[in-house]
């Protein structure tokens, strides 16, 4: 007997996901469906909030699941060292993280996998019922976890884990802006790695010019706002705005101005081996200004270690990021 076309329940489920997902997003964001779909459902370009709504430039990829029950857990985890080293014999110590359990298909997960942590790719978990939606970077959990923790690929599924805070809503929009951005903060890394680089082979003479030339270049990055997520970005920020506009930076301007109430006269120049000016007649001054300057520098070399081994745990279900909650927690007590 020949019967019309079907819904299934699933495709029904699916669509509320991705429609309930779009009302969470402000009417600014520009939400972009792929049909058909390989695992992506949505690509989100981030706009600025007001009139008019500027574009950032910056894009992240959803897959949507939609689902009328939610499964949650207290998954255990172990410490242990930096995964992105060998394993060392460290104390284990293990964690309950609350947690949301979700099934998706390893041919999707190698997918994301290919596509590199470069371009983040989210899993949005809708409950239909409660219009809750949960999210995980998928791109950072299958970097962190997935791929320390056997060869998931053998398997048909993986069985996925989502810290029971991660909630999209207007509080935690920023994370998700953040994510977007991601691709700029590779950028600014490589940038400065090649920066590193060249600056082997320039003369202690010249080394201050440089690093001016160079830090001037990282300051037009468009990452020097809001949302940080960490405060290391936002402290370089602070130092590079006061430098640009003085030529020296704050710390450095409060250390002369301890040295000048303590009668040191800082513009008498003498014969002094500074490591940057040796066997030249330099300044106090300009002996600080040059040892800030360096300072400064080094604090903008190491953004992307932290960046690789601490920023790309958070919001994972992982000792790293129950061990910062807990100590949110405690310090929220205190």
């Amino acid at each position: 007997m020949n019967t019309s076309k079907i819904r299934s329940k699933s495709h029904i489920v699916g669509e509320l996901g991705v429609d309930i997902l779009k009302r969470h997003f402000p009417v600014e964001w520009v939400v972009r469906e792929y049909h058909p779909d390989y695992g992506l459902d949505l690509s989100v370009e981030i706009f600025e909030r007001g009139d008019p709504a500027i574009t950032t430039g910056a894009h992240v990829f959803f897959q949507v699941k939609g689902t009328e029950t939610i499964k949650s857990c207290l998954y255990k985890v172990k410490s242990r060292s930096n995964v992105e080293k060998p394993p060392e014999p460290v104390e284990k110590r293990i964690y309950e993280v609350e947690a949301i359990k979700f099934v998706l298909d390893t041919s999707f997960l190698a997918t994301v996998e290919r596509m590199g942590s470069g371009v983040p790719v989210l899993l949005a978990l809708v409950d239909i019922s409660t219009e809750i939606v949960y999210f995980v970077c998928l791109s950072d959990y299958i970097e962190k976890i997935l791929i320390h923790d056997g060869d998931y690929k053998k398997q048909k599924n993986k069985t996925i884990y989502i810290p029971i805070g991660n909630v999209i809503s207007e509080a935690t929009l920023p994370i998700i802006e953040w994510y977007a951005r991601r691709p700029r903060f590779y950028a600014l890394f490589n940038k400065i790695n090649y920066q590193k680089r060249e600056l082997k082979y320039v003369d202690e003479y010249h080394m201050a010019e440089y690093i001016d030339h160079f830090i001037r270049i990282l300051y037009r990055f468009d990452v020097w706002k809001p949302p940080y997520m960490v405060t290391y970005m936002e402290e370089d920020k602070e130092e590079m705005d006061y430098y640009i506009e003085h030529g020296i930076t704050k710390s450095t301007a409060e250390i002369c101005h301890q040295m000048e109430e303590n009668g040191i006269n800082l513009d008498a120049k003498e014969w002094i081996g500074t490591g940057f000016y040796s066997h030249r007649e330099v300044s106090q001054r300009e002996i600080q200004r040059i040892h800030g300057l360096h300072e400064l520098w080094r604090k903008l070399t190491i953004l992307g270690d932290i960046f690789e081994e601490d920023s790309k745990e958070m919001f994972l279900p992982t000792a790293f990021w129950a061990e910062h909650l807990l100590f949110l927690k405690l310090y929220n007590q205190t």
